[in-house]
């Protein structure tokens, strides 16, 4: 059986990351209550979702909690197209990242407070070829 070294780093990440969750003291009330990723100027018959084109991704949660956002190509989280990036949540609760999708296909964008314990939401969304024109996104498939 032959396994790639990505497939290897990402469930080697997952399980890290699980691992602090499950050991972090959870917070009352605590939660990632809605995840949104703006489309914002994105066209073309694949959907609103380009490769090579930014989106903001924005998080609703506890005021002040640090966001761990994911983005699962397949089956695979990683950090990668996040870039490391951990925002926290303003005042409002808000929290607010730029994902770049890297890879044509189906992408999961996931959504957790860091250690927190609570459950996480999750954003199916379909990549096609992005060719991005200054703010504007042109999707092909």
């Amino acid at each position: 059986m032959i396994v790639s070294k990505r497939f290897v780093s990402a469930v080697a990440a997952a399980g890290a990351l699980s691992a602090v969750v499950a050991l972090a003291a959870p917070q009352a009330g605590a939660a990632v209550t809605s995840l949104d990723i703006a489309s914002g100027l994105s066209f073309g018959s694949s959907g609103s979702y380009g490769t090579g084109c930014s989106y903001a991704v924005t998080v609703t949660a506890t005021p002040g909690a640090t966001v761990i956002l994911l983005d699962g190509v397949g089956s695979s989280p990683t950090e990668v197209p996040f870039h490391g990036v951990e925002p926290v949540a303003d005042e409002s609760g808000k929290a607010t990242a730029t994902w770049t999708p890297t890879e044509k296909g189906m992408h999961y964008i996931w959504a957790t407070e860091r250690l927190s314990g609570t459950p996480s939401l999750t954003e199916k969304v379909t990549v096609g070829t992005g060719i991005a024109l200054g703010p504007a996104c042109v999707v092909l498939p």
